[in-house]
């Protein structure tokens, strides 16, 4: 059925009408966040997607899945009802009420070759295991995608995968670009008769896989015992900053790759962490490797995954309690750059001493602005241990102490999550979808707020009818998702059996409070959303002939959708405060720097540009015109009455819980923002609350006193003088100062949509 992606559910007559007599719904900061993120380049038109566009297309990738699907089987479309549906659907993402996954708003008909062979690149989230060699690949594959991804290696799994040779050398020949025309597609090795083969990499991102697969092959095979040595030829590979036409971005070049296979051979010869105890090999040098050595891979394979420049990887790794190497992997990587840092590392050291688990590399962090040089890769993941049973308090404790000072590592409690589904194996890089090894999710927001109504007395009321009608949707557009075959068989035998969604709710915090909800309002609510997203799915699956989805209702962060909502508060978040300045960060050569300038907004040169802090108006405008990236302010009036100044640890683990035992099904993104006083109250809610807790993040409040935080409260007064001192976002600008797609891509992309956790 080739074409059937591009069937127009919603005739462009309709969607013009629509959007002449509505006014476009995205205030300054949705609009500027929409076309850096979403807005693809339409080269026929030479400019970048409207909004209205962006919607269309994304609604009819997703309605073409079921028209698709019942073709497939052989039942009756009814063309009349899915267009109906389309419509209602444009009407509710166009006014911002609902929207779905951040990845088919970027990839959803972008182009026929993403359709039909890249399907795995519309899902936000995915897991495996490490078992077998041969999963790296599949990882690597993913990343490529731009699929977050989760991945677990326990000791009993490294033990069990093939013995590895650590005793092979490895060269690169130089790079010498072949034309267009000469390139290989597909990695192909030849073997020599003299201990020597060749990996001569294709330029695709089968290609890539292939070219890693390969290179394991050789050293894991029996039949390649005779291999001492292994050449990589990067000349097909297209040069740094070549266009990427499929989906979207500039080419890294070879540089990433080249370093990609370089840290793997140096993990597996024991030179990436030199206190490491060597992977112990046999007379013919096989080896077994331990999970830190898969999670040294894994991030290397990670750190290779560049689009224009920026990596583009969402890694967590999983690990056993008792798998200590793991554990302090990142640890000291930061630096110790405060005497009250180094106190509480030395706390953490006589705690370690206590539990006779003391690195022994560990004292040599003993002086300010001392740090672990040389792993910097390991950045790629955040790190967490997947608890099967309850700790002891004291290693909680530990855990606690360490988080404090390093931010990690983060835990799961895999029971309750197997109280949720039996199979659980993992979840994904933020967290809130619990899955088995080679599990996928497509997530789906509404944004709550958008259905408070004001009464005639000034007063607010939640439109729950509408707002219930939404979620429904939202069920609909996650189990369409469901339909697509995945590229990988065996990914796609996992799709198909579990059929997962991930209903999600934004704005949540801010509806609340518009209304004065009470908890008891509050409870009802998510419990009417929680069914309608159940009923939903379930009635949904029976008209498509498939499983039902074994879980439905999810929150995830919501960094960026809540942005292009105009600002809402993000999750189940608290917002900033009533008033607040939201700061986004985009390179300084974006075109739409260009415009936010001719418009008047607000620009700060990013923190460490030379003569930053000169008040000088004139100097201000040099400093911005040198500047590699810029900060642009936004004024946001939340409705909250609330400040996360005021919010305790406390109430946020209440919302947490409550989210945990009435709306969700998987598990709740939260990031629990401690006070330096709230720590041993976190830790104690932990403890206390195990048997109902899955995961949450942990962050330090800073209290705001940074330069050019992402947020900053300011007074009613003060938003009012910013937001009247902003002209509206003007698209006709933007046509004039944009050449090109250089900038129409990924390249400034920062949350789950591009493979980064907006919320960290």
């Amino acid at each position: 059925m080739k074409g059937s992606y591009i069937m127009e559910f919603l005739p462009t007559s309709y969607v013009e009408e629509y959007v002449a007599q509505h006014s476009n719904p995205l205030n300054e900061l949705g609009e500027f966040v929409y076309s850096r993120t979403y807005s693809r380049w339409l080269e026929d038109k030479g400019r970048r997607e409207y909004w209205h566009e962006t919607a269309k297309r994304a609604i009819e990738y997703n309605m073409a899945l079921e028209y698709k699907h019942l073709k497939k089987i052989g039942y009756s479309t009814d063309l009349e009802s899915m267009r109906k549906e389309a419509k209602e659907l444009f009407e509710s993402i166009y006014n911002t009420k609902q929207f779905p996954s951040g990845r088919t708003l970027w990839l959803g008909n972008a182009n026929e070759k993403v359709n039909e062979n890249f399907a795995l690149g519309n899902f936000n989230c995915s897991f495996l295991s490490i078992e077998k060699w041969e999963d790296l690949g599949e990882l690597f594959y993913l990343l490529l995608v731009g699929t977050g991804v989760g991945f677990k290696s326990r000791k009993k799994m490294a033990q069990k995968m093939d013995p590895i040779r650590t005793n092979t050398s490895l060269l690169h020949s130089e790079y010498r670009p072949v034309p267009v025309e000469e390139r290989l597609e597909h990695t192909q090795t030849v073997k020599m008769e003299n201990g020597y083969a060749k990996i001569y990499v294709g330029d695709s991102k089968e290609g890539w896989v292939e070219s890693l697969t390969q290179y394991l092959d050789l050293l894991i095979k029996k039949e390649n015992e005779d291999i001492h040595t292994v050449k990589i030829s990067y000349n097909s590979v297209r040069p740094e900053g070549e266009r990427l036409k499929t989906f979207g971005g500039t080419a890294s070049g070879p540089a990433p790759l080249k370093e990609m296979f370089e840290g793997i051979n140096k993990v597996l010869k024991n030179e990436i962490d030199p206190y490491l105890d060597p992977i112990e090999i046999d007379d013919k040098g096989y080896g077994k490797v331990r999970p830190v050595h898969i999670l040294d891979i894994g991030n290397l394979i990670g750190a290779n995954v560049v689009v224009g420049g920026v990596r583009r990887t969402a890694e967590i790794f999983l690990f056993d309690a008792d798998d200590h190497e793991s554990m302090f992997a990142k640890y000291g990587i930061n630096g110790i750059w405060t005497e009250e840092q180094l106190e509480h590392h030395k706390n953490i050291g006589n705690l370690l001493e206590k539990a006779k688990i003391k690195p022994r590399w560990f004292d040599n962090l003993k002086a300010v602005g001392d740090r672990r040089e040389g792993l910097d890769h390991r950045r790629m993941s955040n790190n967490s241990i997947a608890f099967e049973k309850k700790p002891s308090r004291d290693f909680l404790h530990l855990v606690f102490e360490m988080m404090q000072l390093e931010g990690e590592p983060g835990f799961f409690n895999m029971e309750e999550a197997r109280r949720r589904r039996p199979n659980a194996e993992g979840v994904n890089p933020c967290g809130e979808i619990i899955l088995d090894s080679k599990g996928v999710c497509n997530l789906t927001t509404i944004n709550v707020k958008a259905f408070v109504q004001e009464n005639e007395d000034g007063t607010y009321r939640l439109d729950l009818d509408n707002l219930k009608r939404a979620q429904e949707l939202s069920a609909r557009i996650g189990l369409r998702m469901t339909l697509t075959p995945l590229e990988i068989d065996s990914w796609n035998d996992i799709q198909q059996r579990d059929r997962l969604i991930g209903t999600s709710v934004t704005g949540w915090k801010d509806a609340l409070a518009l209304v004065n909800a009470t908890e008891e309002d509050e409870v009802k609510w998510m419990n009417i959303l929680r069914d309608a997203s159940r009923n939903a799915a379930d009635e949904y699956a029976k008209a498509l002939r498939v499983n039902a989805p074994l879980l439905a209702t999810t929150v995830k962060p919501e960094g960026t959708l809540s942005q292009v909502a105009g600002g809402v508060s993000p999750g189940v978040h608290m917002s900033h405060s009533p008033y607040y300045i939201r700061r986004i960060r985009i390179t300084a050569t974006d075109p739409l720097v260009k415009v936010a300038k001719e418009l008047g907004w607000k620009i700060h040169a990013e923190i460490g540009t030379a003569n930053i802090y000169d008040q000088n108006e004139l100097a201000k405008e040099h400093v911005i015109a040198q500047a590699r990236t810029v900060v642009i302010d936004f004024p946001i009036a939340s409705g909250s009455k609330r400040t996360k100044e005021d919010t305790t640890v406390d109430e946020q683990f209440d919302t947490y819980f409550r989210f945990q035992k009435e709306y969700v099904e998987h598990n709740a993104s939260n990031t629990i923002d401690v006070k330096p006083g709230e720590w041993a109250q976190a830790e104690k809610r932990v403890w206390d609350g195990w048997d109902k807790f899955v995961g949450v993040s942990f962050l330090s409040h800073d209290g705001g006193t940074y330069t050019l935080a992402p947020y900053e409260a300011c007074t009613e007064k003060e938003y009012e003088q910013l937001k009247s001192s902003m002209k509206p976002f003007d698209t006709t600008l933007l046509h004039q100062f944009e050449r090109n797609e250089t900038n129409a891509d990924l390249d400034n992309m920062e949350a789950c949509s591009s493979g980064v956790c907006p919320i960290r």
